[in-house]
C-alpha cells in the first residue's frame, strides 16, 4: 500500500478485515469463518445492527455458496453488506423526508 494515509473509507475497510481476521483466528480457520464464529463476531461487534436483521442463520446459509458451513471472504463481505442493508435504507428514509 502507499505511504500516503488512508482515507477514512479505506481506513473502515481496513479495520473490518482486521476483525474478520481477528476473528477467524478463534478456531484457526485461516481465512474462513465457521458460522458459529461468525455468530460471536456479529454478537460482539455488530448488537445494534443485529436487532434489525431477520434470521442470521438464514442469511448465512443462502450466501454460503459453496455449502461448506463456513464463509471465506467474499462470503462474509456479502453477508456483512447484507447486515448493512437496514442502515442503509435508514439514511435513504432520512433524505426522502427532508
Amino acid at each position: 500500500m502507499a505511504a500516503e494515509p488512508l482515507t477514512e473509507l479505506e481506513a473502515a475497510i481496513g479495520t473490518i478485515m482486521d476483525r474478520l481476521h481477528t476473528y477467524a483466528l478463534i478456531e484457526d480457520q485461516g481465512f474462513y469463518l465457521s458460522f458459529k464464529v461468525f455468530k460471536i463476531l456479529v454478537n460482539h461487534e455488530l448488537p445494534h445492527i443485529l436487532k434489525d436483521v431477520g434470521s442470521l442463520d438464514e442469511k448465512m446459509k443462502s450466501l454460503d455458496v459453496n455449502q461448506d458451513s463456513k464463509l471465506n471472504f467474499n462470503e462474509c463481505w456479502r453477508l456483512m453488506g447484507e447486515l448493512a442493508k437496514p442502515m442503509w435504507e435508514e439514511k435513504v428514509l432520512e433524505v426522502l423526508k427532508k
